[in-house]
């Protein structure tokens, strides 16, 4: 790949495209919606409803009581008619530059560095659409392993090799990923992207360290690949700001004198809500200009609607608020952790081993199965007949291979829950009905 700019070098990730996303095709009527701004324009394009048939007068949001009292914002008039209406397919324009502001305080982007934000609904369909942008049917795709089955299953139905690069309590394991490299058949084309969830890991519930995400940033350099961040947890980091690792997305100039090879996704669903189905795309702007081709083609936009209410309340909030919801949330989530972590101490000693997570939602419980021991068939057998439902390991191997490991959640879970539930956990153990 080549780079632009002699002091602000940005690496031209379009030699990395796939076949199959050169023929998108402007859609015929979305790429000429943003002319219909032009002063004195008078469009006869899209076939747009016309607002006084729209039944809704204002949509209200009352915030929970804060210090300051309970709050409501009230969306109307004009504002009210253009949420209601078809938008654009890159994302209502105020809520995109309120992200790119963000990104800029936070992860320091630089206001020339050739990126640029567009919306989505949900990060997962963002997600889709970048698998789409580089990688054709068959083609290699490096994944951070244990991951995330949302990815697997269209990666799966998409006819994708899925090479598996392993993790540990420290994150994803860059001697793992050289040595897959490294070997890599030299009659083969190597993977173009590698995807990882490195705060707060679904399933794992780790994080990568800083010193490890260097060493990757280095190899997408030297291996010419793409990583996509999917860091929908990166807001629910239970420790201080001094003892977070920084993203991909903010170590990526620093570490190889370039940027370009990253390609991040955030979400509200766990920070505002997932009913919101809003995931912001943070790419090289011919990154972000294909996945705008694909919306237009395919679902037109993300929801006007929601994005007005996230909208409404992230002007509401300003940077400094919606930091201080997001500690908010990620303290509600180490609390709940620990009671988790406590209950584990007190019923799965000797029948199950975990790393206590530093974010997230999640704990990996490795629990001691004979020989051969397979979680999937032990919550098969014996799960629902002892009232205890957790997620198998295997579901997050992208071989499916069977694994003693299990997926726990205390998101919503009673403290009282919680103690209970690893009660039972230890009764299935300790019954060894397990077999391979």
């Amino acid at each position: 790949m080549g780079s632009i700019g002699p002091n602000n070098a940005v690496v031209d990730p379009t030699p990395l495209f796939s076949s199959r996303v050169q023929n998108w095709e402007p859609g015929a009527i979305r790429s000429l919606l943003p002319l219909e701004a032009l002063p004195g324009m008078i469009s006869l394009v899209a076939g747009k409803p016309s607002p006084e048939t729209f039944p809704i007068a204002e949509i209200a949001i009352s915030l929970k009581d804060t210090a300051a009292g309970k709050d409501r914002i009230v969306v109307d008039g004009e504002e009210l008619n253009q949420a209601l209406q078809y938008g654009l397919p890159r994302g209502n324009a105020s809520l995109i530059r309120w992200f790119e502001s963000l990104q800029k305080r936070v992860q320091g982007l630089d206001e020339d560095g050739g990126w640029a934000c567009c919306i989505g609904n949900g990060s997962q369909e963002l997600i889709h659409r970048v698998m789409q942008v580089f990688t054709d049917p068959g083609d290699p795709v490096l994944l951070e392993t244990p991951t995330y089955p949302g990815v697997v299953g269209f990666l799966r139905a998409d006819g994708q090799e899925l090479i598996p690069v392993y993790s540990d309590a420290d994150g994803l394991n860059p001697a793992c990923l050289e040595q897959t490299l490294s070997t890599w058949p030299s009659d083969s084309s190597l993977p173009k992207v590698l995807y990882t969830t490195p705060t707060g890991s679904n399933p794992t519930g780790q994080s990568c360290t800083e010193s490890r995400k260097a060493e990757i940033l280095r190899l997408a350099k030297r291996f010419n690949f793409i990583i996509l961040e999917d860091d929908a947890y990166y807001y629910l980091d239970y420790r201080d700001e001094r003892h977070r690792a920084r993203s991909y997305l903010a170590l990526e100039r620093e570490v190889n004198g370039d940027s370009g090879r990253v390609v991040r996704f955030d979400s509200l669903s766990k920070i505002v809500s997932p009913g919101l189905r809003l995931g912001i795309l943070t790419a090289p702007a011919a990154v972000v200009d294909k996945v705008v081709r694909i919306t237009e083609n395919i679902n037109l936009q993300p929801s006007s609607t929601t994005q007005l209410i996230a909208l409404s309340l992230l002007r509401h909030w300003g940077h400094a608020g919606f930091l201080a919801h997001c500690a908010e949330a990620a303290e509600v989530y180490r609390r709940r952790r620990d009671l988790f972590v406590a209950a584990a101490e007190r019923h799965l000693q000797g029948r199950a081993t975990w790393v206590v997570p530093t974010a997230g939602m999640f704990i990996w419980l490795e629990l001691q199965l004979p020989p051969g021991g397979n979680s999937f068939e032990l919550l098969k057998k014996q799960g629902t007949k002892n009232g205890v439902l957790a997620i198998p390991g295997g579901a997050f191997m992208p071989g499916g291979e069977n694994t003693c490991y299990i997926r726990v959640s205390f998101s919503l879970v009673s403290e009282g829950d919680m103690d209970e539930a690893c009660r039972r956990i230890a009764r299935l153990v300790d019954g060894r009905a397990c077999t391979s």
